[in-house]
């Protein structure tokens, strides 16, 4: 091996690595203010994927404190690939040739987006080698730095970090039910307290839908250290009588019920938020400032899509930045696959509406009314006269009025 060929081409290597994440950070920038939540859904994603091979739930722990932020969870150990992924930002969840994923995660720097928070993180963890064998580590990611020459050294010393701790720190076991994973993001700056802050509040209020839609999420748990106050949901796998029931407690108090109207089909459900009364009747919560579309998680940016219920497919095709998804386009695969599942999510939406108009609901009008925006309209034409002609949907009232 020549020497000073072997040594250029890792020096080929880290810089290309430190372009592409200057690239990212620098375009994220540019959509910080639509992003500021985001970091939240990304780590719950990677927890989620991390069991996604297995037949095991997932808990999360979240803690905010004023100067850092730790997100902890409990799914499986990080592989080798998985560490080349955080240091090098290379995809570990792509996909081999004719593989199915049931992975959520679709972009190898969706993880980059957590550097909005901030852009130093300590990572810790137990990696599986190999040969099998198990490795504590611990190690300081730190994206700091506007050029490659400034960006390098922090990627070779992330890897410098990361070896030097499993060194002596091999275990033979451990307990799987443990959170032995976290993530540290420094916070030191108000700005950057300002956006943890943003994604606690942009958590609490979608978390009972991110449940709903995936069972295995298990738990989640959020400290928020500078109001003194912790916040837990417990999921529940089952549905009973069309409602989800997700369990929380707030500062050790009794618990409550959170009840989720919801329907599944084959590739979509559907679901909106509703309050049990006093005289046992049921009012219907308003979506108006929900997302109204989810790839498993929430695709912020999706308020304003003009649907009458919130709608998740794990099969959408999402924009880059998992603000919406693709539907502009006559002929294009993606297009014509996300428009496919907005006529699924029609027909339950229909099934639903049918079911609980024989029952007691107050406000229906909240998952009634929407206004024509461009785009839905085209996907109504196109599809929903398709489900008219081949289904009992012409007398459905709700669906005139949409396509009206």
């Amino acid at each position: 091996m020549i020497k000073s060929i072997e040594n250029g081409r890792k020096e080929d290597g880290n810089r290309s690595i430190a372009d592409k994440i200057i690239k990212r950070l620098h375009d994220l920038q540019k959509t910080a203010q639509n992003n500021h939540g985001r970091w939240a859904w990304e780590l719950l994603q990677n927890a989620k994927d991390s069991v996604a091979d297995t037949n095991r739930l997932v808990s999360v722990k979240i803690i905010l404190s004023n100067d850092k932020i730790e997100f902890l969870h409990n799914g499986s150990h990080f592989t080798e690939k998985d560490i080349r992924g955080l240091i090098n930002q290379i995809s570990s969840k792509e996909v081999e040739e004719g593989e199915i994923s049931i992975r959520t995660g679709r972009f190898g720097t969706g993880f980059l987006t957590t550097h909005l928070l901030s852009k130093e993180v300590i990572i810790k963890g137990i990696v599986e080698t190999e040969d099998d064998n198990y490795f504590l580590f611990n190690f300081l990611l730190n994206r700091n730095g506007k050029t490659t020459a400034q960006l390098i050294p922090n990627i070779e010393n992330a890897w410098k970090e990361f070896h030097d701790s499993t060194e002596e720190n091999e275990i033979e076991n451990y307990d799987e039910d443990e959170f032995n994973t976290s993530f540290t993001y420094s916070l030191n700056t108000p700005e950057q307290q300002e956006i943890a802050k943003i994604g606690i509040d942009e958590f609490l209020t979608l978390i009972p839908y991110v449940l709903t839609f995936i069972p295995e999420i298990d738990q989640v748990e959020i400290i928020d250290q500078l109001k003194e106050e912790t916040t837990s949901f417990q999921n529940d796998s089952k549905i009973i009588d069309g409602f989800k029931k997700i369990t929380k407690i707030h500062n050790g108090e009794a618990p409550t019920l959170v009840r989720l109207l919801c329907a599944t089909g084959e590739n979509v459900s559907i679901a909106v938020r509703t309050v049990k009364k006093e005289d046992g009747t049921f009012e219907i919560l308003s979506i108006k400032d929900i997302p109204k579309l989810f790839c498993d998680f929430p695709l912020i940016g999706t308020e304003n899509f003009h649907f009458p219920i919130v709608v998740n497919s794990f099969d959408f095709n999402p924009q880059t930045e998992r603000d919406g998804v693709w539907l502009m386009g006559e002929k294009d695969t993606e297009v014509l696959e996300n428009k496919a599942l907005l006529e699924q999510a029609l027909i339950l939406y229909q099934e639903l509406i049918n079911d609980i108009e024989k029952k007691q609901f107050k406000n229906i009008f909240n998952i009634a009314k929407t206004k024509t925006h461009l785009q839905m309209k085209t996907i109504l034409m196109l599809h929903g006269t398709k489900i008219l002609s081949k289904s009992p949907l012409g007398s459905f009232s709700l669906l005139n009025q949409l396509l009206s």
